[in-house]
């Protein structure tokens, strides 16, 4: 019979792997067993503490309970702020868009405006999507399309029921903006993206344009907006360059009137997150003359300034941005910063601005209604910064008629010009400057296993599509 015999490596080791085992078996064994139910139990996640209540990890800064929202008593006051055509502009149903969770309070944006003849009902729930026990608080929705609430321990869900309508909405996660600074120093608001012209050459026209600006983070709001524009939007997303909210209505379309609806979302989207916002529409862009960066100007304003109005031209749009990028070696020429130059008066009349977001309590397209006690709002002088705005003419738009009367060719600086050219055509490019496969990148083994049919590619020598 043959002997076995065991390896002399294994023989050295076998005391190790022993030790190591008992070892490993006493560590487990002593490790606690946490309990679901234990609400009192602290646990280590980093370098931050968390709870276990009722099955759901909470963190630290989600054991927070408030009794009451701040400025309570101004609510209905706020209510009745902004312009009488926008109350209620919008008629359909009051669907939730976005929730935001402050220090002192959390603010849940819907899409319906002024409808302070209802009361509203905050309702809370937890990481499971269970309602918390004795957590319900009757509220106003004010300003406009706000409904403001207080805080909950354990909330990661949050939803609203209306007195006409008493069986809640199908909650939505809170986003975090309990932030002790903002992250960015300076980001961009951008209108709703509606209409049937394509805008994905504009989102990367106006991204670059405020990029070499000093503007590091970018809001977006989509209404309506077609696969390939949105290609664009998601690279910008990809690499931590901007966020989106998708709309979801009852509405097939929506058109300019749903613009206060973005204001008031994007607003309460950016408190806390940044500390200044330029609010602009995706044809607006912000030229800066001032021998000091942007930047350097908004550092120096004493923390007394809540925002800034600025003054806009029109600059005459005769065409419509190109609906897909045929030919990138032609694109330089349809870049709409060098297409159209013809520029009508700086004027008052159309003004936009930048603003801080938390010290701002109510907007209403560009006019803040409402700001705290030591605030104030400043003009920023022409001579060192104005808007471009880029209006399309022709007979349904009466405003290109202005153009008629006093325009002159402008154009940006030369240096800024055209680094945004490089810029917008290096993203352009590696966004949509794509190709088939050619059969030449693939393992020449996939040819005897399959056919041309299945692998779909074109060798050099033919047409590529």
């Amino acid at each position: 019979m043959q002997k076995k015999y065991i390896p002399l490596i294994l023989l050295i080791l076998l005391p190790t792997i022993a030790n190591f085992t008992s070892s490993y078996f006493l560590a487990t064994s002593n490790k606690p067993h946490f309990k679901p139910e234990d609400s009192q139990l602290f646990l280590q996640d980093g370098h931050k503490k968390s709870r276990k209540i009722n099955g759901c990890s909470v963190p630290e800064w989600n054991t927070i309970r408030l009794e009451d929202v701040p400025h309570a008593a101004n609510l209905q006051k706020w209510a009745n702020l902004g312009p009488v055509e926008s109350k209620n502009s919008l008629r359909g149903e009051a669907r939730l868009i976005s929730a935001f969770v402050y220090k002192d309070q959390i603010s849940i944006i819907i899409t319906k405006q002024h409808i302070e003849k209802y009361d509203v009902t905050c309702l809370y729930y937890d990481c499971k999507r269970r309602e918390i026990a004795n957590s319900s608080f009757p509220t106003q929705t004010a300003p406009m399309s706000v409904v403001t609430c207080p805080r909950r321990v354990g909330v990661e869900f949050v939803s609203v029921s209306f007195t006409d309508n008493h069986v809640p909405h199908e909650p939505i996660p809170l986003i975090y903006r309990a932030y002790n600074e903002p992250i960015y120093e300076l980001a961009v608001c951008v209108g709703p993206l509606f209409g049937t012209e394509s805008k994905w050459l504009q989102i990367a026209e106006s991204v670059e344009h405020y990029r070499l600006l000093g503007a590091k983070y970018f809001y977006f709001t989509l209404f309506n907006i077609n696969e390939y524009d949105f290609k664009i939007l998601s690279y910008y997303a990809k690499f931590g360059y901007a966020e989106y909210t998708h709309y979801i209505t009852q509405h097939k379309k929506l058109n300019w009137k749903a613009h206060s609806i973005q204001t008031q979302e994007c607003h309460y989207r950016s408190r806390f997150h940044s500390k200044w916002v330029i609010n602009v529409d995706i044809d607006e862009r912000l030229v800066w003359t001032h021998s000091d960066s942007l930047l350097h100007f908004l550092r120096t304003l004493p923390p007394t300034i809540a925002k800034i109005n600025i003054a806009t031209s029109s600059v005459e749009k005769t065409g419509k941005s190109p609906a897909k990028m045929h030919n990138f070696s032609e694109l330089h020429s349809e870049l709409m910063f060098l297409k159209y130059n013809k520029t009508g008066e700086i004027k008052w009349s159309n003004f936009k601005g930048m603003y801080r977001p938390e010290k701002i309590f109510t907007l209403s397209g560009n006019w803040s209604n409402l700001e705290e006690n030591y605030v104030h709002v400043m003009v920023m002088p022409k001579r060192i910064g104005h808007f471009r705005k880029y209006k399309n003419t022709g007979a349904h738009r009466p405003e290109g008629y202005s153009f008629k009367h006093s325009s002159e060719e402008t154009r940006l600086d030369p240096t800024f010009e055209n680094q945004l050219a490089t810029n917008v055509l290096e993203k352009v490019g590696y966004v949509y400057n794509q190709r088939g496969i050619r059969c030449e990148e693939l393992p020449e083994i996939f040819f005897s296993v399959f056919t041309r049919k299945v692998l779909d590619c074109k060798f050099k020598n033919e047409t590529m599509s």
